[in-house]
């Protein structure tokens, strides 16, 4: 089995309640979104004619593997990294299912602790590698941020899968971002389990939110749910992938 990889690398992880620690990335290539936001648009592209491998933590230098790769090839990169945490990234990693499934299943049984970052939109998907991840880093896609149509009924099936295991959700937000959004939110992760934590994270570029607007979103979602958190994204400012 052969997949389709933007790059492979090793960082700190910089978004949710995992920041700070580090971990190997392996973002794939594809996604089935168009989000506003999204700051790795050439991974939405489905067949990359080759892969970035860093070859040093932080230090930029990289070679180029052939596309796709397998499992095998992908599994070896991550042990050379000598960290025990492996999170699969995207694009959307769950556009390549059965890859993902047998990747997945492989860094398990090496010993490896899984994450998987998705837009929680794929649930089908979900459910065939869920009993190979560890923690599920959701996002939840509000409209005045992400762009396009409400998903609110495919997150739902998503979370009420993914909350079999560890799970967190994360929602990115802009100065456009309402407080019944942020409810509309916190009342569907409530309605699977408010001890679900949930990650307000402030958009980047030209219309990030206001500290003040932070804060209400915060109070607001505080309402539903017992661990609301804003945390931006760090690995930036410290000059990391």
């Amino acid at each position: 089995m052969t997949g389709w990889l933007y790059e492979i690398f090793a960082s700190v992880q910089g978004e949710g309640i995992y920041c700070g620690q580090r971990q190997t990335f392996v973002r794939l290539a594809g996604c089935n979104l168009a989000c506003d936001y999204c700051d790795t648009l050439a991974a939405r592209h489905p067949d990359p004619p080759t892969c970035r491998v860093e070859l040093s933590p932080g230090s930029g230098e990289a070679v180029e593997i052939a596309n796709p790769m397998t499992v095998e090839q992908v599994e070896g990169y991550c042990r050379r990294y000598g960290r025990n945490v492996v999170t699969v990234t995207g694009g959307e990693p769950l556009v390549q299912v059965d890859f993902v499934e047998l990747l997945l299943g492989e860094l398990k049984a090496a010993g490896l602790l899984t994450h998987l970052e998705t837009n929680g939109t794929l649930y089908r998907e979900l459910a065939a590698v869920a009993r190979c991840v560890d923690v599920v880093a959701m996002d939840m896609k509000l409209p005045s941020a992400a762009g396009g149509g409400e998903r609110w009924e495919e997150h739902a099936r998503f979370l009420e899968i993914a909350s079999g295991t560890e799970v967190f959700v994360k929602v990115v937000v802009s100065a456009e971002t309402t407080e019944d959004e942020i409810r509309r939110c916190s009342d569907l992760i409530g309605s699977v389990d408010r001890y679900i934590p949930l990650v307000i994270q402030p958009a980047a570029g030209s219309n990030p939110p206001p500290g003040q607007l932070l804060l209400r979103l915060q109070d607001a979602a505080s309402d539903k749910l017992a661990d609301v958190r804003v945390i931006p994204q760090c690995h930036k400012a410290l000059g990391l992938r």
